[in-house]
């Protein structure tokens, strides 16, 4: 795996960190590992809050489809 496909989507602050992390060499490995776990965390983090966003969108969208699925209905009788 590359520099940029490991680093890709990381906030800019990270990226600068680790790239002067990765400039250091191999003795600067553990740092840069702790900058991808904390990463993949806090990416962990938001997905399951996206998931949550998405689900609530969805009962949403889903009780409109009902109501005009009911209106449409009446309509026709």
């Amino acid at each position: 795996m590359s520099l940029s496909n490991a680093c890709e989507g990381l906030p800019i602050e990270a990226l600068i960190e680790y790239v002067a992390l990765f400039q250091q060499g191999d003795a600067s490995a553990q740092a840069r590992l702790e900058i991808l776990k904390e990463q993949r965390t806090l990416l962990r983090k938001r997905l399951e809050e996206m998931q949550a966003t998405l689900k609530r969108l969805d009962t949403k969208i889903e009780g409109y489809e009902d109501g005009l699925a009911r209106a449409e209905k009446k309509l026709r009788e």
